[in-house]
């Protein structure tokens, strides 16, 4: 029997749907369907819901033994699943970073050679903080919709500032301007990240896809473990700082090789260094904190240690406020 695949209907979201379910390597069919996220492109996400406004209907799906899978960019989940869902699985990461696109594509007139006034458009609250502390003399404007539409954008703006990870699926590399450096722009916490979600093992599904404990190990195949703990790290911090996308708030995960983990045959440890930022409204200042440590990807206590890590830097953050 096929694989169920519950989707948004975006060429964005079907792209990166049918990425991750040929990694899975299994015969599978497309459930696509609008969400509420879709469908409200007149408002913020954060005057309607928030991040879940991307996820809420597929895993409906996934409840009404519709679909057996769903497949969500990490970074419009909410930082932690409802108790009848897992994250079952995440795909290699992506290029994580943010990129600018100019009028003259390739060739335009990067980011910080825009004339005082310039106007540029992104839809994130995460975006405006970091880049007015690169060029608080650039007007930005808020925009919505798919990338298409964004980059439509042009024709009115100076500039827009969209996730390198959907430019570079949808094959549209070749008209970025240019890349942040995630110091310049810390992206979103789980950007770049293609989430696989599933009923939890609790709550088996009864479906005509393949049993349950059959597709717990297929899916683990196509896990990659690398990427589960620092997806893992990132969404734990968000949980600790009870943040979703209407706070100006993202973190970074990143291994590492500075030397500081010992290694030997039993045991391959790996530094996972973690970097976030917190917009504290009261002062107006952007809050910025890392940490760092040891996680072993052979233990099955790898995705908590990559969880206290999160926590860590949350509370490294709490301090300042």
């Amino acid at each position: 029997m096929k694989l169920r695949v519950a989707t948004r209907k975006s060429a964005l979201a079907l792209a990166q749907t049918t990425m991750a379910a040929d990694a899975i390597g299994v015969p599978y069919e497309l459930v696509s369907m609008t969400t509420e996220g879709d469908r409200r492109l007149d408002k913020s996400l954060a005057s309607f819901g928030g991040k879940g406004v991307f996820i809420k209907e597929l895993e409906v799906a996934l409840l009404e033994g519709r679909a057996d899978i769903a497949i969500h960019s990490l970074k419009d989940m909410p930082a932690e699943v409802l108790p009848q869902f897992k994250l079952a699985a995440v795909l290699k990461r992506e290029d994580p970073r943010d990129a600018f696109l100019s009028r003259g594509g390739a060739e335009g007139t990067r980011f910080m050679d825009l004339p005082a006034g310039t106007r540029v458009g992104t839809g994130s609250i995460r975006r405006i903080v970091q880049l007015k502390a690169l060029r608080p003399d650039i007007e930005y404007v808020s925009i919505r919709g798919n990338i298409q539409t964004r980059i439509g954008k042009l024709a009115e703006l100076d500039g827009v500032v969209l996730a390198a990870a959907g430019l570079k699926r949808m094959g549209l590399a070749d008209q970025v301007t240019e890349y942040f450096s995630t110091e310049q722009v810390l992206p979103a916490s789980g950007q770049g990240i293609l989430a696989i979600e599933t009923l939890n093992d609790e709550n088996p599904q009864e479906s005509r896809g393949p049993g349950h404990a059959d597709l717990s190990q297929i899916l683990a195949r196509a896990n990659d473990v690398a990427t589960f703990c620092i997806a893992s790290a990132e969404m734990a911090y968000l949980k600790a700082l009870n943040a979703g996308c209407q706070f100006p708030v993202a973190s970074f995960a990143e291994f590492v090789n500075d030397g500081s983990c010992e290694k030997n045959a039993d045991r391959i440890a790996q530094s996972l260094k973690i970097r976030g930022i917190y917009w504290d409204e009261k002062s107006e200042k952007l809050l910025r904190a890392e940490v760092s440590g040891c996680i072993d990807l052979n233990s099955a206590d790898c995705v908590l240690q990559a969880k206290n890590l999160g926590i860590e830097l949350a509370q490294k953050i709490q301090k300042q406020l």
